[in-house]
């Protein structure tokens, strides 16, 4: 360490020093400070670079996600659901919609988490009436608005359309186009239409009636399986939603529900089948059958694929009265000299555990008709 001490013209010098550290310290008369001995007086700045300019604010990763659109709810035909029992369930939201839960609950009141959805759907409403018009419809055009979803249509072929490729709801109808042609933003004319397919009822949809593009695998597809127990109660679902970066979950408490009654209509409809017979010829107003079910049943009109024979043909025509818990739903008839039946119900009969089917013989039955036996066919 090093050390001048004096008036800056004659110092004296100390010297210190040790092995790692050389200090060398002035005390200066300041009133000979322009001495050019003297060190330079005031403080250092480091230099001065320029700096970048902001990026703007960051991402708030936090952001509402809105909430979720009123939601298509429905139950597939059997040809979709593979013969279970499923509700579908078709959601979409705004921009800063990510997804939501599915939440569900039987009486209104205690909800449980039934699954998560992670991609939005296609849908929208129509802007437009669609009519009433048999398949293939060629004439019509389905015109949609999918702004609620941001959603984009793309065409396909005839093929496509024809093998329901390109697969759509509309208010209850399932049906699928080929050429999709964009008219405004997020708004389409759809042509070429295959109308009714599985089965849904063909009818007319007026617009603001609910429509969506979906297919079995889409992932924006919710698929709920239920038990049988289930059908004819209702259902009450919650959706609340996330943003997209999978934050701001929004609360069940502050969130309508959307309710749906379970019909089961998505289940296989198995045979049914109501056998009799009887020996001999009946008598007036004879009951020659008494049927109680156990299961729910439903005959269709005309009792399609129903069948009665006569082991000796009536002499003239006879007519039995088919009733349900009393009251005459159809009949069976026997032309004279016909050994086999026919069959008339103006309309589909449905029959519910408990319900009695009965068959009473003519007031005025046939001599000769005698040893009876038949099949109504019915579906679960």
């Amino acid at each position: 360490m090093l050390f001048r001490i004096g008036d800056g013209q004659h110092p004296e010098n100390l010297h210190v020093r040790n092995d790692y550290l050389a200090l060398r310290v002035f005390v200066v008369n300041l009133a000979k400070r322009h001495d050019r001995d003297d060190p330079p007086i005031g403080v250092g700045t480091a230099t001065l670079y320029p700096k970048l300019t902001t990026a703007g604010s960051g991402i708030n990763m936090l952001v509402a996600p809105g909430n979720t659109n009123a939601p298509i709810i429905f139950e597939p035909p059997s040809g979709l659901s593979g013969g279970d029992l499923e509700v579908w369930l078709i959601a979409s939201g705004g921009a800063n919609w990510g997804g939501c839960e599915v939440w569900v609950s039987s009486d209104g009141s205690t909800y449980a988490l039934a699954g998560t959805i992670h991609h939005g759907a296609r849908q929208g409403v129509l802007t437009a009436t669609l009519p009433n018009h048999a398949d293939p419809d060629t004439t019509n055009t389905l015109a949609v608005d999918l702004t609620e979803s941001q959603g984009q249509l793309l065409s396909g072929t005839l093929a496509d359309a024809d093998n329901l490729v390109t697969l759509c709801y509309c208010d209850g109808e399932l049906l699928s186009y080929q050429t999709a042609t964009l008219t405004a933003s997020y708004k389409y004319n759809l042509t070429y239409l295959r109308r009714g397919i599985y089965g849904t009822p063909i009818g007319s949809h007026s617009a603001g009636a609910n429509f969506a593009r979906f297919g079995p695998n889409d992932p924006s597809l919710f698929r709920y399986r239920y038990p049988s127990s289930f059908i004819g109660q209702t259902i009450h679902v919650k959706l609340p939603a996330f943003n997209t970066f999978g934050q701001a979950l929004q609360s069940l408490a502050g969130l309508t529900p959307t309710d749906y009654t379970l019909t089961g209509n998505g289940a296989v409809q198995g045979p049914a089948y109501v056998s009799g017979s009887w020996a001999g010829s009946p008598g007036a107003s004879q009951v020659i059958e008494r049927y109680i079910f156990a299961t729910p049943v439903t005959f269709p009109a005309g009792l399609a694929g129903s069948y009665g024979t006569a082991g000796t043909a009536a002499t003239a025509a006879a007519s039995f009265t088919i009733q349900k818990n009393g009251s005459t739903v159809g009949t069976m008839a026997f032309a004279a000299a016909a050994t086999s039946a026919t069959f008339t119900m103006a309309s589909p009969t449905s029959f519910a555990g408990g319900d009695v089917l009965t068959i009473v013989a003519p007031a005025s039955p046939d001599a000769t008709l005698a040893n009876l036996a038949w099949t109504l066919a019915g579906t679960l």
